[in-house]
């Protein structure tokens, strides 16, 4: 824990701290050694919450980008009187869990039942060399120009091919059929003024509770944009370039999950320009 009440103020930890959780009332002691975290610990038992896990530079990172009066909020359910630590809260209601470990599908349904106005921000340290996004560029789904074009979303020529659902109608009921391939290049301007964010991408051995999540995912792999996960036009899984800074400020001033990063102007073409 970050927090702990001393006083009854919530107060970081220090050398030979002590306080009490603020969930469970009981004892609480600061962990304030060189090669650790500085964090407070309960005292002769395990953390009251099931849903805590041990924190790190990258979950301190995070917090630190919100004000304290956000970080580790108490959550209870008024129905059930379950209470949870949140590891950030806005003024307005907004949740955002930073989940560093794997996490199972039951816990993911339990924690999205329970504060519903939920974000995910994950860690993608660990599966960053398995996550491949494509630097081919796809256009902002929602532009009618591209109703009738269906992307390649896998393989070399993810994002750089595509075809026409008006060209074939009848493969869209035909397994196998085949289809005209065209290459990207054809609408490449159109592509590029119609950029958004969104990139295909593959992921070797998925971490496939992600897939299952109801709330907005963003992979974090410590670079300038996170990752939002999302469905391209309900043919495959993409996800979409968000800025840092403009997921802190949503989180600010949106009062609903769902409004994170929908609100914006398209974005440059840095992440294309850098051939990542």
């Amino acid at each position: 824990m970050q927090y702990a009440l001393v006083n009854d103020e919530r107060r970081e930890p220090f050398p030979e701290g002590k306080g009490k959780c603020d969930i469970c009332g009981a004892e609480a002691v600061a962990k304030c050694g060189e090669k650790v975290i500085w964090h407070w610990a309960h005292k002769g038992r395990k953390s009251c919450d099931p849903w805590w896990e041990n924190e790190t530079e990258w979950h301190r990172a995070w917090k630190a980008e919100f004000p304290k009066s956000y970080r580790e909020v108490s959550f209870q359910c008024q129905k059930t009187g379950e209470t949870h630590r949140a590891d950030i809260i806005s003024e307005r209601g907004l949740v955002v869990e930073v989940q560093n470990s794997p996490i199972s599908l039951e816990e993911l349904r339990s924690r999205e039942g329970f504060y519903k106005n939920l974000v995910w921000v994950v860690n993608g340290a660990k599966f960053k060399t398995r996550f491949d996004i494509a630097p081919a560029l796809l256009p902002d789904p929602n532009t009618p120009e591209f109703d009738d074009i269906v992307f390649f979303s896998s393989g070399a020529i993810a994002g750089r091919a595509f075809w026409r659902k008006s060209e074939n109608p009848e493969a869209l009921n035909r397994p196998g059929q085949l289809v005209r391939v065209r290459r990207a290049e054809e609408i490449e301007q159109s592509i590029k003024d119609n950029y958004v964010g969104h990139h295909c991408f593959c992921w070797t051995r998925p971490h496939i509770a992600w897939f299952e999540a109801k709330c907005p995912v963003f992979f974090d792999f410590g670079e300038e944009f996170l990752w939002r996960l999302e469905s391209y036009r309900d043919q495959f899984r993409c996800v979409r370039a968000i800025s840092k800074r403009k997921f802190v400020h949503d989180v600010m001033v949106e009062a609903n999950a769902t409004n994170i990063a929908t609100r914006f102007y398209p974005i440059n073409n840095s992440f294309h320009e850098r051939g990542t």
